[in-house]
């Protein structure tokens, strides 16, 4: 049996990065200042379409990944955090989504006429990557719940929906909440039975950001009681 070739990686987080990945969600943790910027951009930006940008500047990515076997540039790095696929990810076997690397983000950016400087690239690959883990993190909260039927759930398909708000949104906005900058709805295969959430990205003052991730219709109502009154209980917030 041939060992498949290796690609190359990016270099690992700093504990400081790693600490802004969220212990519970919804998340709130000092971003880069690549995100302030992007933040601050996103509401001038024309509304998503499933492959228009993150953040109102990185792009989701739906296409194959490519990987370089042997190439030293840490701009052709994959990021090593991958999240299960139910068969149609970008990657080559389709099993995993990959996030893109720097030049692939710099190339799309370019492409979709929001260019960056390629010194940022790097930046902005790692804040691609800390994003998609921490929404990740949050769906993975609520199927927890549900580990004795799946303990494997996977993310079947995602699609941009920015400028489209949830009725959440819309409530908390009549309380003097700002409304999202973005919108993603993940469609999760838990073993059989496909369940929607719909993450909202807000913006802070202080250059942080908050991921708000539930599943969606009645039917998540349950498990949106149920984690709320877990966290109680452990003496979490369940917001």
């Amino acid at each position: 049996m041939s060992t498949p070739p290796q690609h190359p990686q990016h270099p690992p987080m700093s504990d400081e990065a790693r600490a802004n990945l969220p212990a519970g969600c919804p998340m709130s943790k000092k971003g880069q200042a690549v995100v302030a910027e992007s933040v601050a951009s996103a509401s001038k930006e024309p509304k998503d379409t499933p492959d228009k940008p993150l953040f109102g500047g990185i792009p989701c990515q739906r296409a194959k990944v490519e990987v370089k076997p042997g190439s030293a540039d840490p701009h052709d790095a994959i990021p090593e955090s991958t999240i299960p696929a139910s068969g149609r990810g970008n990657s080559d076997d389709g099993k995993t989504w990959l996030n893109p690397s720097a030049n692939q983000l710099f190339r799309a950016l370019k492409r979709k006429d929001k260019p960056i400087d390629y010194e940022d690239a790097l930046s902005v690959a790692r804040v691609h990557e800390m994003v998609t883990d921490g929404s990740w993190s949050c769906v993975m909260e609520y199927e927890n719940l549900h580990s004795r039927d799946c303990p494997n759930p996977t993310l079947a398909r995602f699609e941009g929906k920015d400028g489209v708000y949830s009725p959440k949104a819309r409530f908390l906005n009549l309380f003097g909440v700002n409304l999202p900058f973005d919108r993603h709805d993940w469609t999760v295969d838990r073993c059989g039975k496909e369940v929607r959430y719909i993450i909202d990205y807000y913006s802070g003052d202080d250059n942080s950001y908050s991921i708000d991730a539930r599943p969606a219709g009645f039917s998540g109502l349950f498990d949106r009681a149920h984690l709320a009154f877990r966290k109680m209980v452990n003496g979490e917030s369940p917001w």
